[in-house]
């Protein structure tokens, strides 16, 4: 089960990558309500099956293999597979300490607080890496739009899926 999880993790990642790299900033809106939110879900829901320093290691290691498939597939990809390493890897440590210091909360708080942590900072240090800039437009309705698909993602996992009635 764990298998799948990693490779549905590594399938949304990747396929956000590409669509900024097809459409630019403008594809940071198309991967804004589905695809990071997922992500950031996910690693709530690995957050609960592992701690500490294993959960560091892992979520650096998917990180990675994500940005580095992404840009082996196509080498003119290189900004954005930066962005994605250092936007990730910085929201994710954000959102872990959120959710480890919240851990005893409902998956409410822990899931959407973390998320919406790790959401800022993915929107903002992306841009930066990839784009050299930040624009605002984008930055606003990018957070927006992760939000409410955070939201949906918790909603599907958390009380539809009921994965916490799961999770080892």
């Amino acid at each position: 089960m764990l298998g799948v999880k990693i490779s549905i993790y590594l399938m949304a990642f990747i396929l956000a990558n590409y669509i900024v790299i097809w459409y630019g900033p403008t594809g940071l809106i198309f991967t804004a309500l589905f695809l990071v939110p997922f992500d950031f879900v996910m690693r709530c829901v690995f957050h609960e099956t592992m701690k500490g320093f294993k959960l560091f290691l892992f979520m650096a290691f998917l990180v990675s293999l994500a940005s580095l498939v992404t840009y082996y597939i196509n080498q003119d990809s290189m900004n954005i597979a930066l962005g994605s390493v250092f936007g990730f890897s910085c929201a994710q440590l954000f959102a872990g300490i959120f959710y480890q210091f919240f851990i005893k909360k409902s998956y409410f708080i822990k899931v959407n607080g973390s998320d919406f942590i790790g959401i800022i900072v993915d929107s903002i240090v992306f841009q930066l890496v990839a784009f050299n800039s930040i624009d605002s437009g984008i930055t606003i309705s990018q957070i927006l739009m992760k939000v409410l698909g955070g939201l949906f993602w918790y909603w599907i996992f958390f009380k539809v899926i009921k994965i916490q009635n799961k999770l080892i």
